[in-house]
């Protein structure tokens, strides 16, 4: 199928009734596959995606836009059709995207047009196809031409530049910026932070059942071996009572045997089964009173409690292996911060880490960065950070919890990027280049 000279002028009337070039580049891009059938067609100019067929817009990150952009530097610039295979360098993920057989159309101001389908192209449906091309493009270049000058004109301010030859003042204050510009400054982050146990000791519930009560305060000092709290195991309580009278039946059957074998020999040859019964009891017994015991929970050293919501510890259901309290030892201190994604840096360890406290605002706790986790995890404040972690140095002086702002010394770098790294990244983000 192709068309005739009648259907290209229609479609050249559409593209000079345009108002747009998004609106022409349509025209050229869908309205043609009326005409000649095909799957999908591309124009780029001077290796820039200009606009694709069924779509208003590619993301020239994802995985098909990073391909395109491939394609666009390989053989396609060579006119006429073509193959996968002729076009190694793509040719794996082919199949994946498009069907087999491509045609290229290169154009004026580098310009190229690409487009593929499952049928080969006959040489009626290429001549058509070129011409329709060179005819698009014409009409492309006189809206170029009728529309208003720019209020910035690229090629008068290439020429300014050549001729501009400045004073010697202006020289030194250029020099005067550059210099200043290159000065190198710390790259200093800050992040929130407090003080935290450098390896806290997490106490978990032995068994399943329920939080019966908690016997310690929130930061409460306590001794090794001092009861913190207890748990409600009601199945082996039960248990246990029961296990309690079978022995005390399997004592008494077994007291009742022994007398008995004194004088007949019948009982005397149960006098052993009697015993294996009351000793399987008690070892029964002595596992249950240990299940019970475990429903306490004692501290294993020195240390302070840390409890994250004892308003409700109390009455929830728990089961074997959940953590409930931490243990920490007052002396066994370091910072943590979280350092939000946009503020990330390259930060060695070692780098130099101050706690403002929020109590203390004017002596900072100064420490050494120990660990910088390689990926950001979900804060309950909200937003993804980066863990930070570093030694205290000296002894610590301050309680577990302090929280504060914590200012992270990274490496030197010129002051110009110092001042315009965040407004780069946030002009990044936005326009995508």
């Amino acid at each position: 199928m192709s068309f005739d000279s009648q259907e290209a002028l229609h479609l050249l009337a559409d593209t000079r009734a345009a108002d747009c070039p998004a609106a022409r580049r349509f025209t050229l891009l869908n309205r043609t596959r009326a005409h000649v059938p095909y799957h999908a067609a591309v124009l780029w100019q001077e290796g820039q995606l200009l606009g694709h067929s069924g779509a208003s817009q590619i993301d020239a990150l994802g995985p098909y836009g990073q391909w395109l952009q491939r394609l666009a530097r390989e053989r396609v610039l060579t006119p006429g059709p073509f193959e996968a295979a002729q076009v190694p360098a793509v040719a794996a993920a082919w199949e994946e995207w498009w069907p087999p057989y491509a045609l290229s159309l290169p154009g004026t101001q580098g310009r190229l047009l690409l487009l593929v389908r499952e049928l080969p192209w006959t040489p009626a449906e290429i001549n058509a196809l070129h011409d329709w091309f060179d005819l698009w493009q014409l009409a492309e270049q006189a809206a170029q031409a009728t529309q208003p000058r720019r209020v910035l004109d690229l090629g008068a301010l290439r020429q300014w530049l050549r001729g501009f030859k400045p004073r010697r003042r202006t020289a030194l204050a250029l020099a005067a910026v550059a210099l200043l510009a290159a000065l190198p400054v710390r790259l200093t982050v800050r992040a929130p932070g407090e003080i935290v146990p450098r390896e806290p000791t997490v106490l978990r519930a032995s068994v399943d059942g329920m939080a019966r009560r908690l016997l310690v305060e929130p930061n409460q000092v306590v001794q090794a071996g001092q009861l913190l709290a207890e748990l409600d195991d009601a199945a082996a309580a039960s248990r246990l009572l029961v296990a309690r009278q079978s022995l005390a039946t399997a004592e008494a059957e077994w007291r009742q045997t022994m007398q008995q074998a004194l004088g007949d020999a019948r009982a005397k040859a149960q006098l052993a089964v009697a015993q294996g019964r009351m000793e399987e009891k008690r070892t029964e017994v002595a596992y249950l009173d240990e299940q019970v015991r475990r429903t306490e929970l004692r501290a294993p050293h020195d240390g302070v409690v840390l409890v994250e919501d004892p308003g409700n510890w109390a009455g929830r259901t728990v089961v074997a292996g959940e953590p409930l309290l931490r243990l920490a030892k007052p002396e066994d201190q370091e910072i943590e911060a979280w350092l939000p994604v946009a503020d990330a840096v390259e930060l060695p360890e070692g780098s130099p880490v101050r706690l403002f406290l929020s109590s203390r605002p004017a002596s900072p706790v100064p420490a050494q960065l120990r660990l910088y986790a390689f990926e950001a995890s979900p804060r309950p404040e909200g937003g993804l950070a980066y863990r930070l972690r570093g030694r205290i140095d000296g002894a610590p002086t301050e309680r577990l919890g302090a929280r504060g702002t914590a200012h992270v010394d990274g490496p030197r770098v010129p002051l110009i990027y110092w001042v315009l790294r965040r407004p780069l990244a946030a002009l990044r983000e936005a326009t995508g280049w």
